[in-house]
């Protein structure tokens, strides 16, 4: 017997009542009739059916379990079988530099190892380098409008955006690690490497990139983009007073309201360890300072200041893929590695949302 869900008797409902009304034309009534019951049983069945797919609508359904990266790449440990050496899986293949037998293409997105500036970017796909317009100077501002007056419409203020050409070019991050044999069936130790070691050092690297990268045909990082803000007054180590001021000076040159505050571990340090003239400590170790969030990061040098939505990660091509082969893929094979490998740009679409200042300068008296 065939199951039917709401739509589908509502559409039977109807039909039987355009039968039921040409039986009548017809003066066919007891025919009429008995479509009347039948009509009247799925009336019954349907308020049934209704109340079932509203509980089911009602279900809470438990949210799957996040997968680390290693997951992503080996599997689940009760199916894995181990590694071969030249096995392909039936993923999209992205041709890599060396080693060059095994691809594991990690979905994008995943979740982020460390709280780091990357990580606090929005991060957009893109097929390689990205040409983009970026924002420079804004002049004028919108005011009011006085109208027309015997015929003759005042004038209307006039707001200019300026805009220069700008390329995000792409650079490859990447780095392998020499693996046994043995270890391409050991689960726990595959997964110690991808999770804990290689995939975490291609992150840091990148994000280090996203920061201070300064290279003419790669990442152009941050803190070397022409046009964002400079904080260079000597604060004598009075980092929460510089953080205030920063945030102004975004907020009045961009117009946007910073989001976040990158901050070296040695400056967040010392913040937390802030006393009064008590001994007490003034912040107990907040992430959030002057409404911004915290991000503590080793390769910031000092207080970056920024709107995270000024700036765009570009992910090229499908996010992070691991690889297993040797470094040389020769008649006597070489080190067998286990690489990690990721393409990515950086697009900085309004520098002025971005205010730096070295640890030097806020160190300074």
């Amino acid at each position: 017997m065939s199951i039917f869900n709401s739509k589908q008797l509502w559409n039977e409902r109807k039909r039987l009542e355009a039968e039921q009304a040409k039986a009548v034309t017809d003066q066919k009534l007891d025919e009429a009739r008995i479509i009347e019951g039948q009509i009247k049983q799925i009336d019954l069945t349907l308020e049934q059916v209704l109340n079932d797919e509203q509980e089911a609508r009602n279900v809470q359904v438990a949210p799957a379990p996040r997968q680390t990266l290693g997951e992503r790449v080996l599997g689940a440990r009760d199916e894995f079988t181990g590694l071969a050496v030249g096995f392909r899986n039936d993923v999209t293949v992205t041709h890599l530099g060396t080693p060059t037998e095994t691809d594991y293409e990690l979905p994008a997105n995943g979740e982020p190892l460390l709280n780091n500036f990357a990580n606090t970017l929005i991060e957009v796909p893109a097929s390689g380098s990205i040409n983009y317009m970026q924002r420079i100077a804004t002049t004028g501002k919108p005011d009011t409008w006085g109208g027309v007056t015997n015929g003759t419409s005042a004038v209307k203020a006039k707001v200019i955006y300026n805009f220069k050409q700008a390329v995000a070019n792409k650079e490859t991050v990447a780095g392998y690690s020499p693996i046994s044999k043995d270890s391409l069936r050991d689960y726990d130790s595959l997964m110690s490497i991808i999770n804990n070691d290689l995939v975490l050092d291609v992150q840091i690297s990148r994000n280090a990139k996203y920061l201070n990268g300064n290279n003419n045909t790669g990442i152009i990082g941050v803190t070397n983009t022409a046009g964002i803000l400079s904080f260079t007054e000597h604060m004598g180590k009075n980092y929460y007073d510089a953080i205030r001021m920063m945030r102004t000076k975004v907020m009045s040159d961009s117009r946007r309201v910073p989001t976040h505050v990158c901050i070296n571990p040695l400056i967040k340090e010392a913040i937390d360890l802030y006393k009064t003239k008590e001994g007490l400590y003034q912040t107990l170790g907040t992430d959030t300072i002057w409404g911004m969030s915290v991000v503590e990061d080793v390769d910031c040098d000092g207080i970056l200041v920024y709107n995270a939505n000024s700036a765009r990660a570009r992910r090229i091509g499908n996010g992070m893929t691991v690889e297993v082969g040797y470094v040389n893929d020769q008649f006597i094979k070489n080190e067998l590695c286990i690489l990690a490998e990721t393409d990515n740009a950086l697009q900085v679409n309004m520098p002025s949302a971005f205010c730096y200042a070295t640890k030097t300068d806020l160190d300074t008296k």
